[in-house]
């Protein structure tokens, strides 16, 4: 499994509505709750982030390689965590 590194900023509707999508995805498939996913949110790591290459939250880098940016539907994601599920 790939490491999932999920950049957010509180406050932000598109990132809300990727959590929720999230949650629902993994009660869809419960072998997602095995992946790594590390939520970041920006506000509070300014210096992490400021070194990544993105501009837009929510954003989801699979083992450091930026996969999606911005408002994301449930296909992207699901594309995301299956990609991170099957290496």
């Amino acid at each position: 499994m790939k490491k999932i590194d999920y950049f957010y900023l509180k406050g932000c509707p598109y990132c809300k509505k990727a959590d929720e999508m999230l949650e629902q995805l993994m009660e869809e498939n419960p072998q997602y709750k095995k992946l790594d996913i590390y939520p970041i949110e920006e506000s509070t790591n300014m210096e992490y982030c400021s070194m990544m290459d993105y501009f837009y939250v929510p954003c989801f880098f699979v083992d450091g390689i930026n996969r999606h940016e911005g408002k994301v539907t449930k296909e992207a994601l699901l594309k995301i965590l299956d990609e991170a599920m099957n290496g």
